[in-house]
């Protein structure tokens, strides 16, 4: 398998380059077609900013971060699908077997023998449909036999969901005074039970494999690693799976870097957004540099990374392995691919937010009123920040300052609490109000943020949002804070607040929060935020 060259084909011409990758299914013919044919191109970024329109060019990486939401609802389409099929499944096997089960028993479809033996290990009232139905599929739900990988075909874990389930609604009659053949009985139907779910599985792959042998959410996939290990790891089974992965090309790790300096980061950014690629498979040793930069990139476009057999020990990288017909993989997982937490994860932002403008209507009219008799101007501050990936939003707040703060501030930056210029913070700033001093060290002037919340913007707990300008300052391993949605409160705020002053220690906390987030954190850092809130720590 040859290697094409690193730079990029000139204008109308269709010359292989780590772009274009090296085709390894399909027809030749396909893959010229393919291409050969144009791409649409992204329109410029220009995000709406109330009344106005802002644009704004950020490096490769943001605006791969801007489009990683769209590849995020793509895997989490598979699961709905994957999800929604196989509980479809089950829930018509379980009552297929249990209208077996009564029509043998009640109705004497197999004679008077099995009908007499079922009415003695099985009573009618031993399983309860409204009881029955949710208790087995919530054990199957437990033993994760609706995910991805090879588990949803394991006996022994079918076997086990479906005793879990099954204890639940025969609990009571196992311990009810029933005879000693209420065992034997639990026992059958233990394994009449999962017996029907494995046979029913089995004939939705063979209906699958037979109706659709090309998958329509297939992972586009791009394959890493060096000649003699991609071309071992087509020999696997699942990557030659096409209901599985798509492979559109090889992508040779030691072409990562550019020309003129450019970022293997950045490089890579470029690849999986020409490319339209959702999913990365390691298939050889990397350097640390390239798997650090494979990873961070793959994280901010959204991307899911499996790996073929090999350990890894990156603090941040959760790795797990799962099984794809019948090959182990190691599936990396980043904050940006959690699609089932980051779901809940705005189910809290949004009913928090609706809850708050409603719980706290008085209170806001309370400050506006305050704000407006205190000093002309209009009662909410309106300002561009940087948000996830890159876009800039409107950030909304309660004005604390006098009217032209903003053409004041250039000459206020000399006294910043901070030594870095992309952190600003005056202490006594002449151009707080009364009213502003008291709502800046109470944080009521964050409270209008519960729109932005409310909007998709922010989120209750993530990355402070920066000014476009303090970003136009930042190093390329800064932009992990633009991997998700700013929020109003966050490690930064908990941890210090305006104590903290070392911009690379701001960083540090956010980047930690990102790569080991879980929605339990964003809870813990709410009720921490709390009594930060009330004793005013950190505050200016």
């Amino acid at each position: 398998m040859s290697r094409a060259p690193i730079d990029s084909p000139a204008a109308g011409t269709t010359a292989p380059s780590l772009g274009d990758f090296h085709p390894l299914d399909g027809s030749p013919a396909e893959h010229t077609a393919r291409r050969s044919s144009p791409r649409p191109q992204p329109e410029p970024r220009v995000e709406a900013a109330g009344n106005s329109t802002a644009a704004k060019s950020w490096p490769e990486r943001l605006d791969l971060t801007l489009g990683a939401p769209q590849i995020i609802r793509r895997h989490l389409a598979r699961a709905v699908v994957r999800i929604s099929v196989l509980l479809t499944g089950d829930a018509l096997a379980l009552l297929g077997l249990r209208w077996v089960l009564q029509g043998a028993r009640n109705l004497r479809w197999f004679g008077n023998p099995v009908a007499s033996v079922l009415n003695r290990i099985v009573p009618p009232d031993a399983l309860p449909l409204v009881q029955f139905l949710p208790a087995v599929l919530l054990g199957l739900v437990v033993l994760d036999t609706y995910g991805a990988s090879d588990r949803r075909r394991d006996a022994a874990r079918l076997i086990a969901g479906v005793t879990f389930g099954l204890v639940l609604p025969f609990w009571g009659y196992l311990w009810g005074g029933a005879s000693i053949l209420a065992i034997p009985g639990f026992l059958l139907l233990v394994t009449a039970t999962a017996g029907v779910l494995m046979l029913e599985r089995y004939l939705i792959d063979r209906a699958v494999r037979g109706l659709a042998p090309v998958g329509r959410g297939v992972a586009n996939a791009l394959l890493v690693g060096r000649a003699q290990d991609t071309s071992r790891a087509m020999t696997y089974p699942v990557l030659a799976d096409t209901r599985e992965f798509s492979i559109r090309g090889v992508l040779d790790p030691d072409e990562l870097q550019g020309n003129n300096g450019e970022s293997m980061v950045s490089r890579l950014s470029h690849t999986i957004k020409r490319h339209h690629a959702d999913t990365l498979v390691l298939a050889g040793p990397l350097g640390d540099a390239r798997f650090a930069a494979i990873l961070d990139a793959a994280g901010a476009a959204g991307c899911q990374v499996f790996a073929l057999t090999r350990s890894f020990a990156l603090a941040g990288v959760e790795p797990k392995v799962i099984y794809r017909a019948g090959v182990p993989l190691v599936v990396l997982t980043r904050p940006g691919l959690r699609a089932r937490q980051l779901l809940l994860k705005r189910v809290l932002d949004l009913v928090s937010a609706s809850l708050g403008l409603i719980i706290l209507a008085p209170v806001f009219a309370v400050i506006a009123l305050a704000v407006k008799l205190s000093s002309s101007g209009p009662v909410l501050f309106r300002q561009q920040r940087v948000g996830r990936g890159g876009a800039i939003f409107m950030i909304t707040k309660f004005r604390s300052m006098v009217e032209d703060a903003e053409s004041r501030r250039e000459s206020l930056e000399e006294r910043s609490i901070y030594p870095d210029p992309r952190l600003f913070k005056v202490m006594e700033d002449p151009r707080v109000t009364q009213v502003g001093d008291f709502l800046r060290r109470t944080s009521l002037d964050e409270l209008p943020q519960l729109l932005n919340v409310l909007r998709g913007e922010m989120s209750l707990v993530g990355p402070r949002p920066p000014l476009p300008s303090e970003v136009d300052l930042y190093e390329e391993h800064h932009y992990t804070r633009f991997d998700m949605k700013p929020g109003m409160t966050g490690p930064w705020q908990v941890s210090g607040r305006n104590a903290i002053t070392d911009f690379e220690e701001v960083i540090r906390l956010e980047t930690a929060y990102m790569r080991e987030w879980a929605i339990w954190k964003d809870f813990a850092i709410l009720l921490k935020t709390i009594p930060v809130v009330f004793t005013m720590r950190g505050a200016h």
